[in-house]
């Protein structure tokens, strides 16, 4: 399988055909999403630092949750398999996989941060924002 994988972050269309017209829910969710992916991360850092399973899987469902809310598919993909790996006590892979998926929260979270200043700003002029890559 290998950890070295595209960066795929926010599929914008599929936000967008979710929540045009619902700009003001948008805004909520990406800014607690921003708040729960960070939190989430160090948390998850630290669970699979001193190899806490339980711990490291409570927030892996955690980040599944809360990047298939905001469409970043990849991240959410990405996510399972690390969850595999711990599942299946794979160290190395799970090592592999941190890496990647923290590659890819950090370009989810660089995209909500252009996102959140494109709906404070104008609301309407989100679906127009460009998202770094």
């Amino acid at each position: 399988m290998g950890a070295t994988r595209v960066l795929t972050g926010i599929n914008l269309v599929s936000l967008k055909d979710a929540f045009v017209g619902s700009e003001d829910i948008l805004e909520q969710m990406l800014g607690l999403f921003e708040t729960q992916a960070r939190e989430r991360m160090v948390q998850l850092k630290a669970a699979q630092a001193a190899w806490d399973v339980t711990a490291a899987r409570l927030c892996l469902h955690s980040l599944v949750n809360i990047s298939g809310a905001v469409h970043a598919y990849g991240m959410s993909e990405q996510t399972k398999a690390l969850g595999d790996a711990v599942k299946n006590d794979d160290r190395d892979m799970a090592g592999q996989l941190l890496e990647a998926l923290e590659r890819e929260v950090d370009l989810v979270l660089r995209q909500v941060v252009v996102l959140l200043a494109a709906l404070a700003k104008d609301p309407a002029s989100v679906w127009d924002a460009v998202l770094p890559d």
